[in-house]
């Protein structure tokens, strides 16, 4: 969880100010600005690993061999199978592998068979399960966290890879706000 410090008024006002300087967006990154620079000036480095940097330079993706706690996260980029994802979600990570496990021949019951999660031969549309036309099959929506342990499951049993980079909301109740990672199957 992020800390919360207080300040008074005058010096929000003033932070305000230094942000439109430093052509920051909040004030939480003038905040980082201004001590990205007291640390350069005293030829000081950050410690701990994976903190933001300050600036434009894009932060380095933490690789993560055991999935972190994935609430609250949104996915910047994703291949499936060597294709790139177009506005990749969690749950469309599962239909992209179940669609090339179709294309090398599986029906939709066997497609059922392999997921371990909530799936339906054909149309079913309760329980927040979805259909999925070009499938044949219906499957109930996972969270990001259920997702990814599927994903881990069966890509690599039918030889499926699958590479995900992600950054946490910045939401107090996520694992790391603010932060990205990266995750391979």
């Amino acid at each position: 969880m992020m800390p919360v410090i207080r300040i008074s008024d005058a010096t929000f006002s003033d932070l305000k100010t230094l942000a439109t300087w430093f052509e920051a967006k909040t004030p939480s990154l003038a905040i980082d600005k201004i001590v990205q620079e007291a640390m350069n000036s005293l030829d000081l480095e950050r410690d701990i690993i994976g903190e933001a940097e300050v600036g434009d330079t894009p932060l380095p993706n933490i690789q993560f061999p055991e999935a972190p706690g994935l609430s609250f996260t949104k996915i910047t980029k994703a291949s499936v199978d060597g294709k790139k994802q177009q506005r990749p979600k969690w749950n469309g990570l599962i239909i992209e592998i179940l669609n090339s496990m179709k294309n090398r021949g599986m029906s939709p019951e066997a497609l059922v068979d392999a997921l371990n999660i909530p799936a339906e031969v054909g149309l079913f549309e309760q329980k927040g399960f979805k259909f999925y036309p070009k499938l044949g099959i219906s499957i109930q929506g996972q969270s990001a966290q259920d997702a990814w342990k599927e994903i881990q499951r069966i890509s690599p049993k039918w030889k499926i890879p699958v590479d995900v980079s992600f950054e946490w909301r910045d939401n107090p109740k996520a694992q790391h706000p603010g932060l990205k990672g990266q995750l391979r199957s």
